[in-house]
């Protein structure tokens, strides 16, 4: 069983991946947009974003910290950002869509459907509550944007079928949260004909 920890950006998002580390170890640790400026842990991570025009400014970011240069940075494939699609220093391209979607599921939603496209078996989001009034670590500002990531989450929730969920807020809501028990259960089939509420 392979697991990987998404890292996103909400206030309590440190907390929550020190939280998830007591359920139990990750394979690999996928951190969204800032919180890749932050992961201070020496071992490889993999970076996702779906703003690939403010990723050279975060990799010089993280560089003025002293921190590791060892990632792979992961995005949408250009036609699916517009213009900012060329921009920054991407390893991976990775479609943040699945087929019934048009719209995307937020960041960390995204980091979720590569995880589980990267060959993991169970995915815990931390930090990505998906809550208006969770905040950013780092801007202290509520998520006035959210509502507009709903239905894509949503959607994406169908696919994920039982092998993600979330820390904390709406998300877990949708997805449920972690226990031992999920952790080292069978693997779910994605049902792709379910609906969420």
């Amino acid at each position: 069983m392979r697991t990987a920890l998404v890292i996103g950006c909400a206030k309590n998002c440190w907390l929550e991946v020190w939280q998830a580390k007591q359920i139990c170890s990750f394979d690999t640790i996928y951190c969204v947009k800032l919180a890749g400026v932050y992961f201070s842990e020496p071992r490889h991570f993999k970076w996702v974003t779906l703003h690939p025009e403010w990723s050279d400014d975060y990799e010089r970011q993280r560089a003025e910290q002293g921190l590791h240069a060892d990632y792979e940075i992961i995005a949408p494939p250009p036609g699916e950002v517009g213009m900012h699609g060329k921009k920054g220093n991407i390893a991976r391209r990775v479609s943040y869509r699945y087929p019934d979607m048009d719209s995307s599921a937020s960041s960390g939603g995204y980091a979720a459907k590569v995880a589980l496209e990267d060959g993991h078996d169970r995915v815990i989001l931390a930090g990505v509550p998906m809550d208006t009034d969770a905040s950013h670590f780092t801007r202290g500002k509520p998520w006035l944007q959210r509502d507009s990531f709903t239905i894509g989450f949503k959607k994406s929730a169908q696919h994920f079928a039982g092998r993600v969920r979330s820390m904390s807020g709406w998300s877990a809501e949708i997805l449920g949260t972690p226990t031992p028990d999920w952790l080292d259960g069978e693997m779910p089939q994605p049902d792709r004909q379910a609906t969420v509420a």
